[in-house]
């Protein structure tokens, strides 16, 4: 994935080009391109999230919160575990909407927590939204480009993304308190690392340290099923891949873990309620 300078936002401007970065035990980071109005029922924000919108409209509801961003002045900041429903319109002179996602992993809040022992604990709402400052955005362009960039190590990005989540919480802004994750949310994890994997309970609950029966006894007790997980989270790469890519269907569905783009196709319809080629 490559930067382009952006005259008119004033910071990087990735090119919709490549898949969605995921890096273990640090963040994640996507680039949504659409040009297409779209309306995203109940998805779900695994990790403690950012979200910058560079152009177009968002709007995001939930039980709790309802708002709508339309420009690039501000952050959203999404807790980990938020549902919510996403309508993302294209604006704009050249009508498309585009904006930066960046996740947090527990093990790197669980570390800056960690180092800020006599920190006041502060919760964050829900969703929040909060001014992009001349500071903050700087620091979140650094961020940004050290993800995208191939001679950054592992070492100093983590220190530039706790660069960020110090500006964060500078200005009251923190994530929740760390706590230990759910057996519901250490399977999302395994499984968004490689959702192509073949996955199945037997070999999700031996990478967890429990039989087959036993992770599905704990996850029937949190009210999930393992084969409603994988295709969860399956699902949600491939809305991230047809918004962020020029993959062509089957080239998504494969990297889902389906050979068939008819089986992929009616998944994702199942689970969105229009098809996947809506999208592109």
């Amino acid at each position: 994935m490559t930067t382009t300078p952006d005259n008119s936002s004033g910071g990087i401007s990735p090119l919709p080009s490549g898949a969605p970065i995921m890096l273990r035990g640090l963040c994640g980071f996507a680039q949504p391109y659409l040009r297409r109005t779209q309306y995203i029922p109940n998805f779900f924000f695994q990790d403690a999230t950012l979200l910058l919108i560079v152009s177009g409209t968002l709007g995001l509801s939930n039980a709790t919160d309802e708002l709508i961003v339309d420009n690039d002045d501000s952050l959203l900041l999404v807790k980990p575990g938020t549902w919510a429903n996403l309508h993302k319109t294209p604006t704009g002179p050249q009508q498309c909407f585009r904006s930066y996602y960046l996740t947090f992993s527990s093990e790197l809040l669980e570390y800056f927590q960690r180092g800020r022992p006599h920190a006041e604990p502060k919760n964050l709402n829900t969703v929040q939204r909060t001014p992009l400052d001349t500071d903050l955005k700087t620091t979140l362009e650094w961020v940004c480009n050290s993800v995208l960039s191939a001679d950054i190590s592992e070492d100093r990005l983590r220190f530039r993304l706790l660069d960020l989540l110090a500006a964060l919480a500078e200005r009251g802004l923190a994530f929740n308190q760390y706590q230990a994750p759910s057996t519901a949310s250490r399977v999302r994890l395994m499984l968004s690392e490689s959702p192509a994997h073949p996955w199945t309970a037997r070999e999700v609950g031996r990478a967890l340290a429990m039989s087959e029966a036993t992770l599905r006894r704990r996850l029937s007790e949190e009210q999930v099923r393992f084969d409603e997980l994988l295709i969860e989270v399956r699902m949600h790469h491939g809305l991230m891949l047809l918004q962020s890519t020029h993959w062509s269907i089957i080239q998504v569905a494969e990297a889902c873990g389906y050979l068939s783009r008819a089986r992929f196709t009616e998944r994702f319809t199942k689970r969105f309620g229009y098809l996947p080629s809506s999208v592109k």
